[in-house]
């Protein structure tokens, strides 16, 4: 069942609308949520960046496959170095795709 149960009408001028519509697109929230979070003073946050699930998953992977390493190599006293080295080697360069994605832009360079 529904939460909440109090219906508001609102009357926007078209600059209103458009700095909605913009705020929804840049936040990929609803246009109810983005008023509930102005209404409560908080900033609505910025949608994540296009490659954000396609990084967590590439990240979860490498987790994935040092835990098999290192559960094989616990159960069997074998370290496999070459599929180590492989996965550290996957690992940084997901960091390295991370750090492109989210670099902080500074006003006046490119």
């Amino acid at each position: 069942m529904r939460k909440r149960k109090n219906e508001l009408h609102v009357f926007l001028n078209e600059a209103e609308y458009a700095q909605l519509n913009k705020l929804t697109s840049e936040t990929g929230l609803s246009k109810s949520k983005i008023v509930r979070y102005l209404i409560c003073g908080f900033s609505p946050p910025q949608a994540p960046p296009a490659d954000y699930r396609k990084l967590i998953r590439q990240i979860r992977a490498v987790g994935n496959n040092l835990n098999q390493i290192l559960t094989v190599a616990k159960a069997n006293g074998i370290l496999n170095v070459p599929d180590l080295r492989r996965e550290i080697l996957d690992l940084r360069n997901v960091e390295k795709e991370i750090q492109q994605v989210f670099q902080v832009k500074r006003y006046g360079s490119s």
